[in-house]
């Protein structure tokens, strides 16, 4: 059975251990499921192991700083869900001031894991003794603590690193060091460049991070986790990888934030993405008559399993996409509904790709009830509907034929919305009546609700699941101008008489993005149909 969370020691030698990281870190994910914390403890591999010397300081080099990051760069060829946390509050620029404090683990350690054969023997002779040891170097461990031998590393000896190119270089910290970012679904890109940041600090490390009409301008915006949950997971990490210093996050709204307001600091980090931004920083201080910030870059992480309509760099932007066709939000149960057919409502604003989405399904098998063509039958001649719309609208919104003319009744109802509630009071309750019916009478065991207001209109409680589409407000504009023919203020009434995106994936379990060529929308529906084939299979197991 594989723990959820162990704790690694590493005790080879810097030089040795850095190539061999990926091998490591592979024989670790075999043991480990989710969260591995890493402590480098390269002073053991010759030392008697004691109680007290559990956990001793490592200089910060240039080489360590680079070991450090390899873990992250590693990750994503190997194993993408596993979260990787290297401990660096042992790793000081001056070690004789170091005074050991025990880091506090924020999740609980159910498995040791370590290279070496002195620590594997002690444990073996005295594994009571040695757990209490632990936990006086790290909280939050198992009394019934595992083992697991590291062998990856068996058979490296101090010549093996003959060939190993090393730095002893030192590294410069700063009392007050600052950097920036959205940290959207914290990736390893983010822990590399937090982690060097938490390097460089000595006591307080201000984190700003990106929020408001900023973020709207990055892909798949509507996607991204709240600033609330973005702070907790950078706050989180941080503390957990080094507890020695003050974590300050601040919002911000521009490429700026605390860095022009706080003349105490000193460093700033940046990626090579944002180091435009640094500049800009810079000689905004100076207008300021503040001290010039120390920049260092940071590296990106290339990502060695991105498709190819995704970037190369391990990104949120790509973590956002992969998202697509996923289970987004819990599914909502609904006791009234029976089992079969397995109806899943599918909504979208206008242009976003609900025909495409539901012609796809329909090609796997699904039943489509359309209720945008329910919408005409709802008020032909003759019904109750029609003879409503007539009394509410006039007789000016009847064609020749005696029909609805929507070409006439739609600036009507696009232009007032208390005229868009009322048409919609009449023709949604009959339109309604009308997919129950052909719902009731398929024969498919899938039946797509394609219907453009399916939570405005309360029908999200006829179906298992929602799935929605959507596309950026632009694209949406773009489309709709060249589709319908209409200007580009009569295209945005029509997107805004409508809930929004954002309102929209709040309560919806799958989404799909059309806004690029149908291949990749295709590959999207593609997944969330086989995902979906699974629920419903899960879902019949459990009543048998």
């Amino acid at each position: 059975m594989l723990a959820k969370t162990g704790l690694l020691i590493l005790t080879q030698p810097i030089p040795l251990i850095k190539p061999l990281i990926p091998k490591v870190v592979a024989e670790a994910s075999i043991v480990v499921s989710e969260t591995l914390y890493v402590c480098l403890q390269p002073a053991l591999h010759t030392q008697h192991v004691a109680p007290s010397s559990l956990l001793q300081s490592i200089a910060l080099t240039k080489e360590i700083e680079s070991c450090v990051s390899t873990f992250y760069g590693c990750i994503s060829g190997i194993c993408q869900s596993l979260d990787v946390r290297v401990l660096l509050s042992h790793i000081c620029s001056n070690t004789a001031q170091y005074s050991a404090t025990p880091y506090s683990l924020q999740k609980p350690v159910s498995l040791l894991l370590c290279d070496s054969s002195k620590l594997k023997d002690t444990w073996q002779t005295s594994k009571a003794q040695f757990t209490e040891a632990l936990k006086s170097s790290f909280s939050n461990v198992d009394s019934d603590l595992k083992f697991h031998y590291i062998t990856a590393t068996e058979g490296q000896t101090s010549a093996s690193a003959g060939g190993v190119e090393s730095s002893s270089e030192p590294i410069v910290t700063y009392p007050n060091v600052v950097l920036g970012g959205t940290f959207d679904r914290l990736h390893d890109g983010h822990k590399v460049l937090l982690s060097q940041s938490c390097l460089l600090c000595d006591k307080k490390l201000t984190i700003g991070i990106t929020d408001g009409e900023r973020n709207k301008k990055k892909p798949l915006w509507e996607l991204m986790e709240e600033y609330s949950s973005r702070k907790e997971g950078v706050v989180n990490f941080v503390s957990d990888v080094k507890h020695s210093i003050t974590v300050e996050p601040e919002q911000i709204f521009d490429i700026y934030g605390p860095t022009i307001t706080d003349p105490n600091l000193q460093c700033l980090v940046v990626s090579k993405e944002t180091s435009g931004g640094g500049n800009a920083v810079n000689q905004e201080r100076l207008k300021r008559g503040f001290s010039q910030l120390e920049m260092v870059t940071v590296d990106l992480v290339d990502d060695a399993c991105h498709a190819d309509d995704e970037e190369d760099k391990v990104s949120s932007s790509s973590k956002r996409k992969r998202l697509l066709g996923t289970l987004l939000h819990p599914l909502t149960i609904h006791p009234n509904l029976p089992n079969t057919p397995y109806i899943v409502g599918v909504m979208g604003g206008i242009a976003s790709g609900k025909s495409r989405l539901c012609s796809v399904l329909k090609s796997f098998g699904a039943k489509v009830v359309d209720c945008d063509l329910l919408g005409h039958k709802a008020y032909v001649k003759g019904t109750d509907a029609h003879s409503a719309i007539v009394r509410e609208f006039g007789n000016d919104v009847v064609g020749e034929d005696g029909e609805i003319n929507r070409q006439k009744l739609g600036p009507i109802v696009f232009s007032d919305k208390n005229k868009l509630n009322k048409l919609n009071s009449i023709v949604w309750p009959a339109i309604r009546s009308l997919a129950e019916q052909e719902i009731k009478e398929a024969k498919s065991g899938v039946v797509v609700l394609e219907a453009a207001v399916l939570l405005e209109a309360g029908w999200d409680q006829m179906v298992h699941e929602v799935w929605t589409t959507f596309i950026p407000r632009e694209e949406a504009v773009n489309r709709i101008m060249t589709r319908n023919g209409l200007s580009q203020e009569a295209a945005e009434k029509r997107i805004d008489s409508q809930m929004s995106n954002s309102e929209r994936l709040q309560r919806t379990n799958v989404a799909i993005c059309s806004q690029w060529d149908t291949q990749i929308t295709d590959r999207q529906i593609e997944k969330a149909w086989s995902l979906l084939q699974t629920r419903i299979k899960a879902k019949a197991q459990t009543k048998l």
